[in-house]
């Protein structure tokens, strides 16, 4: 099994002579939740609607399981399920109902016991016979989410799913999300304005600015060597300055030295190194912290400040 779900090929969009999107290139991998980041007007839901076909494609291609969004729709579509803003529910029908009438719509046939399987995963089935009018914005969301799992896609694409939601449900949606690629073996493609939500649930990010791919970055340290991350690491000891001469003549120089914290960046195999080499120096060390660049400090230099919308 291929383990590219998506793939975006220098994929260009534009309308009246304006560059929407330009030469757009990234990879979705099977199993992961990845987090689509830009500043407002980056063109996310742009890439988002070509993706899942609601929109045409000036130039590149779109691949989903091998199949051209362009060439062959049908057979790409099948593999995708999508939620684009919010949830198309109706409201006077119960959810048993809509799960029903969106079975009969998806062109693939679904089993009551699949019906089940999703409905449990999703914990409505104490409130499917209900009407969504009286569903709480969450439920909503979360039969939006079993709608479009009924078909068994690879990919689930949700555009600012935790919109209107408060902390409760938004945690309980990224319970979900996660749970489903680590249970199903599905791929999530997220958009959202949460930069610390994303940071939770992700395991990567894709940004793009002005329509362009700006670069993509790993979350989980479960994909990559943990031992050749570099990391910026504070050393809070006795005297800052004479830390800092020690390390004068190795490979190890301060970042920065202030009231008596020395910052280096370094790897976790060196962290050891150093504690011994201020010890064979006489250097009191009370602390050692690693601090970690967040989300947000990550998006605001790749972007060079962007706001995201």
């Amino acid at each position: 099994m291929n383990d590219i779900v998506v793939e975006l090929q220098n994929v260009t969009k534009k309308i009246r002579g304006k560059t929407l999107i330009d030469q757009l290139s990234f990879q979705v991998k099977r199993g992961e939740i990845y987090g689509f980041l830009g500043p407002n007007g980056a063109g996310k839901t742009t890439t988002i609607r070509m993706m899942v076909g609601l929109m045409s494609i000036t130039s590149g291609t779109i691949l989903i399981e091998g199949h051209d969004v362009v060439k062959n729709r049908a057979k790409a579509m099948a593999h995708v399920g999508a939620i684009v803003e919010n949830p198309e529910l109706y409201k006077f029908m119960t959810g048993r109902q809509n799960l029903l009438h969106f079975a009969r719509m998806c062109g693939k046939d679904v089993s009551q016991s699949r019906i089940d399987e999703i409905v449990k995963f999703v914990e409505l089935d104490q409130v499917l016979d209900k009407k969504v009018q009286n569903y709480s914005l969450g439920m909503r969301q979360r039969l939006g989410i079993a709608q479009a799992l009924l078909h068994q896609p690879s990919i689930l694409i949700l555009d600012e799913p935790t919109n209107g939601l408060d902390p409760a449900g938004i945690r309980e949606l990224r319970d979900y999300l996660k749970r489903l690629a680590r249970e199903e073996n599905i791929s999530i493609l997220v958009s959202s304005h949460l930069l610390s939500e994303i940071e939770l649930m992700c395991d990567r990010v894709v940004v793009i600015q002005n329509g362009k791919y700006v670069g993509e970055q790993i979350l989980d340290s479960k994909h990559t060597e943990e031992q050749q991350v570099t990391r910026s690491i504070q050393f809070h000891v006795e005297q800052g300055e004479a830390a800092a001469q020690s390390l004068e003549g190795t490979s190890y120089q301060p970042v920065q030295v202030e009231n008596n914290v020395v910052t280096l960046t370094l790897t976790r195999d060196q962290i050891p190194e150093i504690v011994e080499h201020f010890v064979r120096h006489h250097i009191k060390i009370y602390e050692v912290r690693s601090i970690a660049e967040t989300l947000e400090d990550k998006f605001l230099s790749m972007t060079k400040g962007g706001h995201i919308q």
